[in-house]
């Protein structure tokens, strides 16, 4: 643990330095120490994702050119990197000292998770699962069988360096990160506007939002767009009062970078986009200068965005794959793939809809949306209720907008923009927690100043400090059952195989199945939604859900499906085993179907396990056909 924390306090700090020289060199810095210093970290994890990415296609993602990159970063920015950490001033805590101790409290608990194996969620599908492949091998691997490999974007590729570095540790150190930097950039983007004491509040209730909790302890790519969200408002807003060129370049390095964390983050530079082009139409500058303006966040946001889009675009030959196939195409993708995607989500929705009595959104009714997001969290996922809980502070206080006196146009700003982002993504894409979030962190910013507004200085930190300790009480129930073994794991006292045998079914099943199948040999996954995140032998996915290599629609015989799996060197085959009997629609049913006459006509089983079961695929003579079909 302490080599990783070594290498991390490292790695941040050549981030640090990296993001010093680009601010520098867009003349984008801001001029306090501490937001200096904050914004730097945040733009030195989006150039670390760059070149995680870069060297990866280069097959140079190894420890000696990580290690060059980072040295060229210091030389660069050392010395600008002495003089921010040379000007901050001493912190005064004053009366926040309570509620920095209850964060510090929350982060403790959030570091004794990183320190104990991932289970569950999309980090074992996705999130951790490709940049583990990438760091291990040192290179972008060959995965068209899966679209989740075209959903890399910044936080993946620094997970990659984590994974190439060192492993998983220092992986998921990045991730936490990513919490503190937004927590950061919300109580800044507060303080600036309205005050330090409503900075520190708003910084204290995001910190110990469940679903923050939640983020921190799963890595993902939401807490990335919150950061650059956050930040490219700042800037906005310190730009439409000051006119500060650098303001608006630095706003739009964080709009880029935000929709280089994930598709759904192109929102952001949009959105903000579209507010300084408001502030340009009222500020009725010369047409030189405005369009000037307007090119120059068009172009930072371009660059800061593209790399991970054009990766997309070569080898998938569209850049938001696999989305948007109607008009960019898609290799191993098709009109079909994406209509069944389009109904897997469908089914996705209603099946946790029936949790609040309703059904999926549609229409207006998108308007009871964030009523459900506060007080049925648990109706979007499988999960605890308290790790999708928003807290009711946002919905209770965004009304008393109408009462802030001064600075009204920023927090009007701040609510549009929040407001903007979670509508546009629940009534256009998908209304869910995890994808709304950004949008609702800035709602909370914005009804920050509103309860201080209604309440005033007496009332609002009685009902801050409340509202922190029930978060602190529904994150409390977050703990249980993994915590306690989380914690012994950290310590020393459970190995971590141990610990995932309790909890993972998966990797039960997997650390078995990876000792059965020999290093050279490949295991075909048949599983709608595959987690490849405990294969440790080459593997090929076979979702019907993704399509990939695997077009269901071709392949609808056991014949084809033995004949295509021969083609792909497959040796074994890895079931879930309900997934031979699913049923949820026609095509499915198909799938299944198929599924089991291939199993049971070209397969030797070997060994079965909570729910999953290996087989040895048998050479094509060996092949016996079922005479009533797959289809039955």
């Amino acid at each position: 643990m302490i080599v990783d924390l070594l290498l991390f306090a490292a790695t941040v700090v050549a981030m640090t330095a990296a993001g010093l020289c680009v601010l520098e060199l867009l003349g984008a810095a801001p001029r306090g120490a501490a937001e200096r210093l904050l914004d730097a970290v945040a733009v030195g994890m989006g150039v670390a994702g760059a070149v995680g990415l870069v060297l990866a296609a280069a097959g140079l993602l190894r420890p000696l050119p990580l290690a060059i990159a980072g040295a060229l970063a210091l030389a660069g920015g050392w010395q600008s990197l002495r003089e921010t950490v040379g000007a901050l001033e001493r912190p005064r805590l004053g009366r926040a000292w309570p509620l920095l101790a209850v964060c510090l409290l929350v982060l403790a608990t959030e570091f004794v998770t990183m320190l104990a194996p991932p289970v569950g969620g999309d980090q074992t599908k996705y999130q951790l699962a490709y940049p583990r492949l990438y760091g291990e091998s040192g290179t972008l691997l060959d995965t068209p069988w899966s679209m989740w490999s075209a959903m890399q974007f910044i936080q993946n590729f620094v997970f990659a360096i984590g994974y190439a570095l060192r492993g998983e540790n220092l992986a998921r150190f990045f991730n936490g990160l990513s919490g503190v930097l937004a927590a950061a950039a919300a109580g800044v983007l507060a303080g600036r506007q309205f005050g330090r004491r409503v900075g520190v509040a708003a910084a204290a209730l995001f910190f110990t939002l469940p679903i923050t909790w939640s983020l921190m302890t799963r890595a993902g790519s939401d807490l990335a767009v919150t950061v650059y969200a956050l930040l490219a408002t700042a800037g906005l807003l310190e730009w439409a009062r000051s006119e500060a060129p650098g303001a608006l370049r630095r706003a739009a390095l964080m709009a880029g970078f935000a929709g280089g964390s994930k598709v759904m983050g192109l929102l952001v530079p949009a959105l903000v986009g579209i507010a300084v082009l408001v502030v340009l139409a009222r500020r009725a500058w010369p047409a030189g200068r405005t369009l000037a303006a307007a090119l120059t966040f068009g172009v930072v946001v371009i660059v800061a965005a593209c790399p991970w889009y054009v990766r997309n675009a070569i080898d998938f030959h569209n850049p938001i794959y696999p989305f948007g196939y109607g008009m960019l195409g898609g290799t191993h993708w098709s009109k079909p793939a994406s209509d069944y995607l389009e109904e897997y989500y469908v089914q996705y929705r209603g099946t946790y809809a029936t949790r609040r009595g309703a059904a999926p959104y549609a229409g207006l009714q998108v308007a009871r949306f964030p009523w459900d997001l506060t007080m049925h969290p648990s109706s979007f996922e499988n999960g605890a209720r308290q790790s999708l809980d928003v807290s009711p502070f946002a919905l209770a206080f965004t009304p008393a907008l109408l009462l802030i006196g001064r600075r009204r146009w920023a927090a009007y700003t701040i609510a549009a923009l929040g407001l903007g982002y979670a509508g546009i993504i629940a009534g256009a894409a998908w209304a869910h927690p995890r994808y709304v979030f950004p949008g609702v962190v800035l709602l909370l910013v914005a009804a920050v100043p509103a309860a201080y507004a209604l309440l005033g200085r007496r009332a609002f930190p009685v009902l801050v400090g409340l509202a922190v300790l029930g978060n602190v009480a529904l994150v409390g129930r977050l703990l249980h059952p993994l915590w306690p073994d989380q914690l012994r794991v950290a310590v020393g006292r459970l190995d971590p195989h141990e610990f995932l045998r309790r909890y993972s079914d998966r990797y039960e099943f997997w650390e078995r199945a990876n000792a059965a199948v020999g290093p050279t040999d490949r295991v075909l996954v048949l599983e709608k939604i595959p987690h490849p995140y405990y294969i440790e032998r080459p593997f090929v996915l076979a979702s019907y859900l993704e399509q990939g290599l695997l077009d269901y629609r071709v392949l609808d015989t056991p014949e084809r499906l033995v004949a295509a799996a021969h083609s792909l060197g497959i040796t074994h085959v890895a079931v879930d085993v309900a997934a031979l009997d699913a049923k949820g629609d026609p095509f499915e049913a198909d799938v299944s179907r198929l599924w089991r006459a291939f199993v049971d006509g070209a397969c030797t089983p070997v060994l079965s396990r909570s729910g999953f079961a290996l087989y040895a695929l048998r050479p094509v003579s060996a092949f016996v056909a079922n005479p009533e079909g797959p289809r039955g």
